[in-house]
């Protein structure tokens, strides 16, 4: 079983993406642990603070088996910009921030946001079903991290990025992705029995620990349209 208490900070971690699943976001709603009562694991003694539900997943675990998995560098519209478009700035190795400075790039260029409810969906839903990803997840985004790097020579260009999941969160009343009429009929359905969470206090979904390393490349005699594109995820 993937799931232990940090009984300390009273933080659920779970270290598999696949058991992440909608059953137990629906326990953590009505019991505030993942497992229920009528289930093994479950912990009679937890007391849980339905203003306070936390569940930490490794970045890793995200970025490769869940919603991340098809998320790379090139993803990023800074980065395809980087290595096709004439720079404004000498040859060397510069991170996001000194691109920033530099006017080639705006602060929220190193953020992708999107869905997994819409054209997305097939794409970056990860190793559970697409309605499981979209009850749990919904709106979705993902960073380039501190780490990431822009490396621009005479003869080629390389970004080796770092790439996160942000910080997550799930309230099934405050949803706005189902139509209103549907709103009303999916809770009893697929909802928790007992909605405990307290009024706009969602379940927190944080990701922790380093991201998933994906390398993009161009070389090309002309930059500005380059022919020659190579990409490669690797896992540090």
């Amino acid at each position: 079983m993937s799931w232990s208490l940090d009984s300390q900070r009273k933080v659920w971690k779970c270290t598999e993406y696949t058991d992440l699943d909608y059953a137990e976001i629906n326990n953590l709603a009505e019991y505030g642990q993942p497992n229920s009562p009528y289930e093994k694991g479950f912990d009679p003694d937890f007391d849980p603070d339905f203003s306070k539900v936390t569940v930490e997943m490794p970045q890793i675990e995200v970025m490769t088996n869940g919603y991340g998995r098809n998320v790379s560098a090139d993803t990023f519209e800074v980065v395809r910009r980087f290595l096709r478009e004439s720079l404004p700035f000498p040859t060397g190795t510069y991170n996001f921030y000194e691109l920033v400075q530099a006017g080639f790039a705006n602060l929220e260029d190193r953020l992708y946001i999107t869905n997994l409810y819409g054209r997305d969906a097939i794409r970056l839903s990860g190793k559970i079903d697409l309605l499981g990803s979209a009850y749990i997840h919904g709106s979705v985004s993902f960073a380039l991290m501190r780490s990431t790097r822009f490396l621009y020579a005479k003869t080629y260009r390389r970004v080796v990025a770092e790439i996160g999941a942000r910080d997550d969160n799930w309230d099934f009343e405050s949803s706005n992705w189902f139509a209103q009429k549907i709103n009303r009929i999916l809770p009893p359905l697929v909802g928790p029995d007992h909605y405990n969470l307290d009024p706009g206090k969602p379940i927190r979904l944080n990701y922790t620990g380093p991201g998933k390393i994906s390398i993009a490349e161009s070389s090309a005699p002309n930059f500005a349209s380059a022919l020659f594109y190579r990409y490669a995820d690797r896992i540090f």
